[in-house]
């Protein structure tokens, strides 16, 4: 009929309906869902905040301990301080912290605790206390030798070893396979050089 609108049917005017509820649900989720997501990002961002005021704490020679999950490298931070404050053995317990981080940082710290275990070698030496440096510069080579595993290129690492291994000679025990001990005992470079002293690194 001309003139008249079309009365919708019950199936369309039901359809609709259902439409409507089902849209209705659809976009509590969603925006729940992106609600969830910026609580997150929220806390992320705030869990970094954290972490750069733990790092910049420590720096500064503040001892703040890292919060649950840091960032590994307020953990390093952390590590650094106490290796430079001698309290090498709280440093060594960070280790099962920095496992599966990048290896730039596992080398460095490990580097941390070589060199820290170095420097007490040699304020035992400096009071004529050799026998006690030689466990020291074993535990030191140990460090170098993991920081090498995670970076073979870090060539400071390299250096460390060569002037540790120097310092306290590893000395083959009978009946021990020293195949390792061979393939990182450091070459003679510039000690068998004409006119250079013998026997300092």
């Amino acid at each position: 009929m001309s003139g008249q609108g079309t009365i919708p049917s019950d199936r369309a005017v039901t359809w609709g309906g259902r439409c409507r509820r089902a849209i209705f649900p659809a976009l509590v989720v969603t925006v729940l869902a992106m609600a969830a997501g910026m609580v997150d990002a929220a806390w992320d961002l705030y869990g970094d905040m954290r972490d750069n005021r733990t790092i910049r704490a420590l720096h500064a020679g503040h001892d703040v301990a890292p919060r649950a999950g840091a960032d590994p490298r307020a953990i390093l931070a952390r590590a650094l301080f106490l290796t430079w404050r001698d309290h090498v053995m709280e440093a060594e317990a960070l280790e099962g912290s920095l496992a599966n981080t990048d290896k730039r940082l596992r080398s460095a710290y490990h580097f941390a605790i070589g060199n820290a275990r170095m420097r007490a070698a040699y304020e035992l030496i400096d009071v004529g206390k050799p026998s006690d440096a030689i466990p020291e510069v074993a535990l030191a080579k140990r460090a170098y030798r993991a920081a090498l595993h995670a970076d073979p290129g870090d060539f400071d690492a390299k250096v460390n070893l060569d002037i540790a291994m120097r310092l306290v000679r590893d000395m083959p025990r009978e009946g021990e396979a020293n195949e390792e001990e061979q393939d990182t005992r450091p070459r003679r470079v510039w000690t068998d050089l004409p006119g250079l002293p013998r026997g300092a690194p």
